[in-house]
């Protein structure tokens, strides 16, 4: 039972974390980077030649709002292996319209590529935008034939917010606690692949829980706040905790900014070749938290994420 005490401390942090969210989109992107990397630049929204959009499709229908997704893939009717794309923004802020550009870019590669939305905010406490998730995914295994896509081999992406979201995906593959509220004979919410782009995937790091305790914010929200008050939360979100031997195949693409606190890959990569599931890490030099967002850096991504999901989608 909370004390007095805790109680008032949870009351006033979420008061706190109810705070204006700063924007977070490709514009804020390019501005909070026009000083300290004026390398940066916009990736181009426009179709590739050859690749057929399908957007703004409705998936789920929450109390809150009608979730939707995007589909692009090339035109024509091979079966092709599929792609989730999770935004970032600190489960608070962000869209998947942010995502289009890297989605058009896998789909002119041979993807069905599919930017996805989740609940954020107070909706989006844990773990409510992994049940989102795992709805998008088998919405996308009962529509396969539509899409021309392959049921079997599904893969998840995802920056920041979307990467740690994407790790839980995979990791927790056939744990029923985060399985999602599945109906009796719905196909598996599971992913054959995941890409990790600067997300973390443990909140147990002293770093940040000293952080949560002395600056509440709204990107506390995910986790239900600070830590001592949800201590149970946070180590349930964490998505190390849930590797197993069916966890999916893993590449973490890691910036060197030293800020958000970014914990736990490099154990997890560790645990998930202890069990036999391949993990790999990637470092690019020189980046910014943002980075796979905009160039220079975005054909670098491209090109890693391109190589690991084929090979472990086996796409030729």
């Amino acid at each position: 039972m909370k004390t007095p005490l805790l109680l008032l401390l949870t009351f006033v942090a979420t008061v706190t974390m109810q705070a204006e969210i700063p924007p977070f989109t490709i514009e804020s992107v390019l501005s909070a980077l026009a000083t300290s990397h004026p390398q940066a630049t916009r990736v181009t929204d426009e179709l590739p030649a050859g690749v057929v959009a399908h957007e703004n499709i409705p998936y789920a229908e929450r109390a809150e709002t009608k979730l939707a997704l995007d589909v692009y893939r090339p035109a024509g009717h091979e079966k092709l292996p599929a792609v989730i794309i999770i935004h970032g923004g600190g489960w608070v802020a962000g869209d998947r319209t942010m995502e289009r550009p890297l989605a058009r870019h896998l789909a002119a590669r041979g993807y069905v590529a599919v930017p996805v939305s989740y609940r954020l905010g107070t909706p989006g406490r844990f773990p409510a935008p992994i049940e989102d998730l795992r709805a998008a995914i088998r919405w996308l295994r009962r529509h396969a034939a539509e899409y021309d896509l392959d049921p079997d081999r599904i893969g998840a992406i995802g920056g920041s917010a979307g990467g740690t979201l994407a790790a839980t995906l995979g990791a927790a593959n056939g744990l029923p606690e985060l399985a999602g509220a599945a109906g009796p004979g719905d196909p598996s919410g599971d992913v054959q692949a995941v890409v990790d782009i600067d997300g973390t995937v443990t909140f147990l790091d002293n770093r940040l829980i000293e952080i949560s305790e002395t600056q509440p914010s709204p990107y506390w929200e995910y986790v239900h706040g600070p830590y001592e008050a949800n201590r149970a939360t946070w180590i349930a979100a964490s998505p190390i905790n849930y590797v197993t031997r069916r966890s999916a195949p893993t590449l973490f693409i890691k910036s060197t900014a030293t800020q958000p606190v970014l914990a736990g890959r490099e154990e997890m990569a560790t645990r998930l070749r202890l069990l036999g599931v391949t993990a790999e890490e990637m470092q690019i030099n020189g980046t910014p938290h943002t980075f796979w967002l905009v160039h220079p850096w975005f054909e670098q991504v491209l090109d890693a994420t391109d190589r690991f999901l084929r090979a472990q989608l086996k796409h030729p």
